[in-house]
């Protein structure tokens, strides 16, 4: 659909090597982990192992009672409360960088 989109509305040009579509995702994480290769999945049934990845977005029901649920993210998520271990990582609060805003403004 966004192909499509952009290529009636001249917003790539393949001539002047230039595209003009973006798009804003709801889950900056998820975007992160896909740019990884990493991708969403179901629990598998019978699942002995469950890591979750900051992931906020889940259904629990999926995990299986009898799945031992590692969590690797920051402790305010909603994945902590069903994780038996839990990874804490720093958030992008307390890592160095200069963070821009949409409008690209520090």
């Amino acid at each position: 659909m966004i192909n499509d989109l952009a290529s009636k509305t001249n917003l790539i040009n393949e001539e002047e090597v230039w595209n003009g579509v973006n798009i804003l995702h709801s889950e900056a994480s998820r975007v992160g982990a896909l740019d990884l290769g990493i991708a969403p999945r179901k629990a598998a049934d019978g699942a002995k192992v469950v890591f979750l990845l900051g992931s906020d977005n889940f259904d629990h029901a999926d995990i299986p009672d009898d799945a031992y649920v590692i969590y690797m993210g920051t402790t305010g998520d909603e994945g902590v409360y069903y994780a038996d271990l839990i990874l804490p990582t720093a958030s992008y609060l307390e890592k160095q960088g200069t963070y821009v805003n949409m409008d690209g403004r520090v």
